[in-house]
């Protein structure tokens, strides 16, 4: 039973995170039709980011996610210029091309300025555990844990309260009439990049007290949000959170009942089950209301 719930408390902490990349790759996907693969590189610049400030300054951790989140709302403009005004593109295909070429130039940058080295952060709730049942819980689960239920309410909020998010459902469902609207490509390419790149600039923030964040992070990481995001239903907001925390639970058990060495594997296998059984994702419905 120890066992059992160690490998619950493990799973949704970093479960979580997968979760936040899901999100993130569900709002591009339903903003531009396009997949956003610098969506795992937005967390590992996140965590990058927040390790850096709290190493060299010493700041408070609010100080270190602010900055985190701040780098993401750089990545997320920086990756519109890129793929929608520089380039040009309108199209779908062109985008997820362009978010490829554009996820290796971040990581490329972010080699050349940290020349390898790791970061981490400090546990956001201190570094005591929890003791629940016999099992030691990481206090930071609970911290990943409630960043995605608000991010997850927020969201909803946003896209159904605001006339922005009523803006980008729109554009999800039709984007041609949104266009012909007078509402310009590259103002909704804006918001979703930057709504996706500080999602997962707060993963790897969250990611950062578990698990030392570098420049080659972010590819792995960003893999298996799109297995979660899969798993869930591109573009359905509470289906790629079940499907992050989901693919997180497997993953962790996996490791805590046979071999860590096969807990990487556990997304792919997913995704594959999935893209040949159900490319839908799970939660799909005849009539989804997209966010």
């Amino acid at each position: 039973m120890n066992l059992l719930l160690q490998v619950v408390f493990a799973g949704l902490s970093v479960g979580a995170v997968y979760a936040l990349v899901a999100v993130g790759f569900g709002v591009v996907a339903n903003g531009t039709g396009a997949v956003n693969f610098a969506q795992g590189e937005y967390v590992m610049v996140g965590g990058v980011v927040a390790g850096v400030v709290h190493e060299v300054w010493h700041p408070p951790l609010p100080v270190s996610v602010l900055c985190a989140v701040a780098a993401g709302v750089v990545a997320g403009l920086v990756t519109e210029l890129a793929v929608s005004r520089f380039s040009g593109a309108r199209s779908a295909e062109i985008i997820t091309i362009a978010t490829i070429g554009l996820a290796v130039a971040l990581k490329a940058a972010v080699l050349l300025l940290t020349d390898r080295k790791t970061y981490g952060l400090p546990h956001f709730l201190g570094e005591r555990p929890l003791r629940v049942g016999g099992a030691v819980a990481d206090t930071q689960t609970l911290w990943n844990l409630a960043v995605v239920f608000v991010v997850a309410v927020g969201l909803s909020l946003f896209f159904r309260r605001t006339r922005q998010g009523t803006i980008l459902r729109a554009a999800a469902d039709d984007p041609e009439v949104v266009t012909s609207l007078g509402v310009p490509f590259h103002s909704v390419a804006r918001w979703v990049f930057v709504i996706a790149a500080v999602l997962g600039a707060l993963g790897g923030a969250g990611l950062a007290p578990l698990s030392v964040m570098s420049y080659e992070s972010g590819t792995l990481l960003g893999l298996k949000g799109f297995a979660a995001a899969m798993l869930g239903g591109l573009g359905n907001l509470y289906g790629a959170v079940i499907g992050g925390l989901v693919i997180g639970l497997v993953e962790a058990a996996v490791a805590g009942y046979g071999s860590a060495a096969y807990g990487d594997a556990v997304a792919f296998v997913i995704l594959l089950i999935i893209l040949f059984t159900r490319p839908t994702g799970l939660f799909s419905q005849r009539k989804v209301v997209r966010v």
